[in-house]
């Protein structure tokens, strides 16, 4: 049986360049002046932080409950 290399996913493929290292790639998808959020960005925190309260809020109520 023989082995089928697809194009670009071994690592002898002399064409394909070497992955940039992960801090420049997080430092390109960064915005420019610093000030500025992708609106998708802003999107993903926000719901991040209201899962957040969603769960801590309940469970911090909890505890103190359960402390009283």
């Amino acid at each position: 049986m023989t082995s089928v290399s697809h194009a670009g996913t071994g690592s002898e493929d002399p064409h394909e360049p070497s992955p940039k290292p992960l801090k420049d790639e997080i430092a390109e998808s960064r915005p420019k002046d610093g000030r500025r959020l992708d609106p998708a960005t802003f999107e993903v925190r926000l719901r991040r932080w209201a899962l957040l309260l969603l769960i801590a809020g309940p469970a911090l109520w909890f505890l103190v409950q359960q402390v009283r």
